[in-house]
């Protein structure tokens, strides 16, 4: 895939608690500090969602992506609110990061159906699994809402919690999910915090986001109508792959033959080629 998203997938880490048991997620945003939630450091160290202080033990996580089970530890050194609207924790590695990087963290005042990706570990999921959906808009606490608008698939729902939000349209990071809607089955519904709220409560964040103003591929006016028609065309053809990439990838979960899994590796190679085709044609569209 492109740089951003090779970037993106390497830097999502995996946070466990002392027993070993996977508790949420967080991402890189430079080659030595992490963000998660504060209620996923709360899960990790088995302490109480009350605690108004940073605590001082270290939490334990790895990078699932490319070094999965291959254990560091980080301190916290900035604390939020964990039952408040800046459930945010920033956590320093013991030693910088070697072979992964931070994401790109992108600032915008449009969410309105951008398509999103997101991967974390629900229950029983500790490898991990992709999801996807549309971004809403900001509600009054000033989280956004995100909808799984698929039929099938995975949605996003605990244990997704301090994962980065990766925007198909700005590609790059735009959020950190904070919560999923769980007393309503009928509700596939969640939220995250958007960057420039990161930003407000950890400064030490501001540098690292770009503010992004992109125009829309879907409103092209000023471009001939062959080439709207193409683009979309190709806008569909990469949502298309993008599914199948994330339906092959969440396969892995329930595959007992390694013969099996080789194969569904092979197929997750291929698609990952076709995506930056895609990309790359749909670029030199705009």
């Amino acid at each position: 895939m492109s740089n951003y998203r090779q970037a993106f997938k390497s830097a999502i880490a995996r946070v466990y608690s002392s027993s070993g048991a996977v508790v949420g997620a967080g991402f890189l945003v430079s080659n030595r500090h992490l963000l998660t939630c504060a209620h996923v450091v709360t899960a990790a160290l088995g302490i109480s969602l009350a605690t108004a202080e940073a605590p001082s033990d270290l939490v334990d996580l790895d990078f699932p992506l490319i070094l999965p089970e291959q254990k560091v530890k980080a301190k916290v050194v900035f604390w939020g609110s964990p039952q408040g609207n800046n459930d945010i924790a920033a956590l320093e590695l013991e030693q910088p990061s070697n072979g992964y990087g931070a994401v790109k963290l992108v600032s915008n005042d449009n969410f309105w159906n951008h398509p999103f990706q997101i991967f974390g570990f629900p229950s029983q999921r500790d490898f991990g699994v992709w999801a996807s959906g549309v971004l809403r808009d900001k509600t009054a606490q000033g989280w956004v809402q995100m909808e799984d608008i698929k039929t099938q698939g995975y949605q996003v729902q605990p244990g997704f919690s301090g994962a980065p939000i990766w925007d198909e349209n700005l590609e790059g990071v735009v959020g950190m999910a904070v919560a999923a809607e769980k007393k309503r089955e009928e509700v596939k519904a969640a939220f995250m915090i958007p960057t420039s709220m990161l930003a407000s409560a950890w400064q030490d964040l501001t540098e690292s986001i770009v503010s992004h103003q992109v125009q829309s591929v879907d409103s092209l006016d000023s471009l001939p109508s062959f080439r709207q028609v193409k683009i979309k065309a190709l806008k569909n053809n990469l949502k298309v792959l993008i599914a199948k990439y994330e339906a092959a990838y969440n396969q892995l979960n329930f595959t007992l033959s390694q013969a099996d899994a080789v194969s569904i590796r092979e197929q997750i190679k291929i698609l990952e080629g076709d995506i930056i085709q895609r990309e790359e044609e749909i670029k030199s569209m705009i």
